[in-house]
């Protein structure tokens, strides 16, 4: 895929056919089953197109000190009637499906979350791009378009990434995490087939630790319940499968990177 630094001079496209799938990790660092999922996680992004963001538990929070309250909020706006607890592990694929625990549906963690990230996204034809200058020290201006064959309506949104960020107080015992949301920022809509674009000036959230923020950009597809949308019964904390085919929100993104990294 492709990836890139937020204070680093970025220009880069990719069309909507070779967008990888979303992995959204709620996780803690206080939290020991969480890193069977973080694992498992990484083992298929090695061997799927797949990108992974680690969101850390905020809310009522006094352990972690990773996680923001937009981006924890964000979170359970997406997965509020499938994981009414927002206790982690929770694993959400592609905004679709969720994952609840460490204890796997099928033969094991890695092979149902392969499966779900390789469901197609029937995203039609098109293309993405996307230019980012560092204006500061913590901003930057974005610059965004988006081809498209079908009429989906997107909330257009950056993502700050922190690559790693050294803590080593966690409970759980990892003492570095990875591929950290530090922060969601809305920067566009999308409403028409064809081409879309937009620009921002943006200023974003300060890393943990050291200079290695990434910037992403994610494209949120709105999707309407129907009238037969049921709300799921309530789970116990072991059941480890929730699918979540009457989603409101669906999510693409496009992870900039220099292509020669």
């Amino acid at each position: 895929g492709l990836h890139g630094m937020a204070n680093e001079t970025l220009v880069v496209n990719s069309s909507l056919d070779d967008l990888p799938a979303i992995a959204e990790d709620y996780t803690a660092t206080w939290c020991g089953n969480c890193v069977e999922v973080g694992n498992a996680l990484e083992t298929v992004a090695e061997n799927l197109s797949m990108e992974i963001y680690a969101v850390h538990r905020n809310i009522y929070e006094t352990q972690d000190p990773l996680g923001n309250e937009n981006v924890d909020t964000r979170f359970r706006d997406r997965y509020d009637i499938y994981a009414p607890e927002y206790k982690p592990p929770v694993a959400g694929i592609n905004g679709k499906y969720a994952l609840r625990g460490s204890n796997p549906s099928g033969e094991s963690l890695e092979s149902d979350y392969a499966e779900l990230a390789s469901q197609p996204l029937n995203l039609g034809e098109g293309s993405v791009s996307m230019a980012w200058t560092p204006t500061g020290e913590r901003s930057g201006t974005i610059v965004w378009t988006i081809e498209q064959s079908t009429s989906a309506v997107y909330n257009v949104t950056v993502w700050m990434v922190e690559k790693e960020a050294y803590f080593p107080d966690g409970t759980n015992n990892q003492i570095y995490y990875h591929h950290i949301v530090r922060e969601i920022i809305d920067v566009g809509t999308v409403t028409d087939a064809g081409l879309s674009s937009g620009s921002e000036q943006i200023t974003y959230a300060e890393a943990f630790d050291d200079d290695d923020l990434e910037v992403h950009i994610m494209f949120h597809e709105y999707i309407e319940r129907t009238t037969e949308d049921v709300t799921p019964e309530p789970v116990e904390e072991n059941t480890p499968f929730l699918s979540m085919p009457l989603t409101a929100l669906a999510l693409i993104v496009v992870a900039l990177r220099r292509k020669d990294q």
